[in-house]
């Protein structure tokens, strides 16, 4: 029945030249099982219990992780083992050695870019200092004005700042929420060697004042992970002085440099946490399966009984208009709707990937990963369809999105994905098959 309804369906769009055919969720997605089994030689009983790769994608917990239980402590007397038992029984970290500095100028040394996304979230963590540079005001001349530092009074951010799309309008949550770390003047940690502990804090976010510049604040950061462990680089400008004692930006982040070390308890979760979620838009008889239509990172956030989707747009390969929430994809790269974006052979980071969350029902359960990504609405309009297509992923259908490590090169623009990776049609056999490496 199944196999005859398809076979209606195409038939019917072959021989109709002036009318166009509506063609259904169910149709569709009949239409791509039958190219997807053909396409890779299998069938249905093949994949009936198939992941598709969403045991990698975690729901991560942030319930109770509220302001009332923040602290930050600077005495360094009871971070060491000695003291017994304890929240403060965390050993000091090690110093900065000359090599290590080095390896950390090297990097921060270079011209970045305008804005940088954290690369770790961690909860309890040592911020110890590693270099301090020269970021001066200029007088009235407009030379610079030699001496100390001017960074002063490092934050780190506890809530940041969210945006939801749906199910309610467009909405901006500004609950930033900072913690000041103690003894940091000058551009300097000037305590306890230079260390100070945060605990229930959070390292998503930065800021720091500049001494003079009429208390304001500087969200001018760029954070890296050199050698296995992650710093924090910052970018001195000076905005509110007269004009002639400006400092402009100069997207060189080496005017202070700080160092994240995780506390008790913490791993590092940016490789596990945030996954990258392949897929293809159902668009009718394609067989190219690149699985590009549109790829974005994505990790999903529980607070209560909230979930958000944030969410990090790579690349579109798709040419209908496609949906996450109520964000059309090629919108937020600013392209028309028939313009692709970093699919094509060396060209994948040719445009800046796009950040933003999605706010999931509240109403719904959660309980895998399948739960979470099924109610993050991923939807292609299709002019021949009645309804928007929604793409979806469970045991026994076939992969209309296929989960995988950020690490993971999508294929170019129609490139099969079997010429990319020819271990993948092993893996819709056997989801034990690590296809991608």
């Amino acid at each position: 029945m199944k196999k005859l309804l398809i076979l209606c369906a195409v038939a019917i769009l072959a021989s109709c030249t002036h009318e166009v055919e509506v063609i259904d969720q169910k149709a569709r997605e009949e239409i791509f099982e039958n190219n997807f089994n053909s396409t890779f030689g299998v069938s249905e009983s093949t994949y009936a219990n198939h992941d598709w790769g969403m045991n990698v994608m975690p729901l991560v917990d942030y319930t109770n992780k509220g302001a009332s239980t923040r602290v930050s402590n600077t005495n360094g007397n009871e971070w060491g083992t000695a003291n017994g038992a304890g929240y403060l029984d965390y050993p000091h970290p090690d110093p900065i050695t000359n090599e290590e500095l080095a390896a950390v100028l090297a990097v921060f040394n270079q011209k970045g870019k305008e804005k940088y996304e954290a690369l770790v979230d961690y909860k309890n963590f040592f911020v110890q200092q590693v270099y301090t540079g020269t970021a001066h005001y200029k007088d009235g001349n407009g030379s610079d004005v030699l001496g100390s530092n001017q960074m002063h009074e490092l934050h780190c951010v506890t809530k940041y700042k969210q945006t939801s799309y749906w199910p309610v309008a467009f909405e901006e949550m500004d609950h930033y929420d900072w913690d000041y770390i103690n003894n940091t003047n000058n551009a300097n940690i000037t305590a306890n060697g230079g260390c100070t502990l945060m605990l229930m804090s959070s390292t998503k976010n930065w800021k720091y004042k500049s001494a003079q510049d009429g208390g304001n604040f500087f969200e001018y950061w760029r954070m890296e992970k050199i050698n296995g462990n992650y710093y924090v680089g910052f970018d001195f400008s000076a905005e509110g002085q007269w004009p002639n004692q400006q400092v402009q930006r100069d997207y060189i982040y080496n005017d202070w440099i700080i160092k994240i070390v995780p506390g008790k308890g913490e791993s590092t979760p940016i490789d596990v946490e945030r996954v990258r979620v392949m897929c293809e838009d159902l668009s009718g008889s394609r067989t190219d399966f690149d699985y590009n239509d549109v790829v974005f990172d994505v990790k999903f956030i529980k607070n209560g009984n909230q979930y958000t989707a944030d969410i990090i747009l790579r690349a579109i390969g798709g040419e209908l208009p496609l949906y996450i929430g109520t964000r059309e994809v090629h919108d937020l790269f600013g392209v028309a709707t028939n313009t692709m974006v970093n699919t094509y052979e060396g060209r994948h980071t040719e445009v800046d990937p796009v950040h933003f969350t999605v706010t999931l029902s509240s109403t719904g359960t959660y309980n895998n990963a399948y739960d979470a990504i099924n109610a993050l609405p991923v939807y292609v309009k299709i002019s021949s369809s009645p309804t928007p297509i929604q793409l979806t992923v469970n045991p026994g259908q076939p992969a209309e999105m296929i989960a995988v490590p950020v690490s993971t090169e999508w294929p170019d623009e129609r490139e099969s994905i079997l010429n990319r990776y020819p271990s993948f049609v092993n893996w819709i056999r056997d989801s034990s098959v690590v296809w991608y490496e």
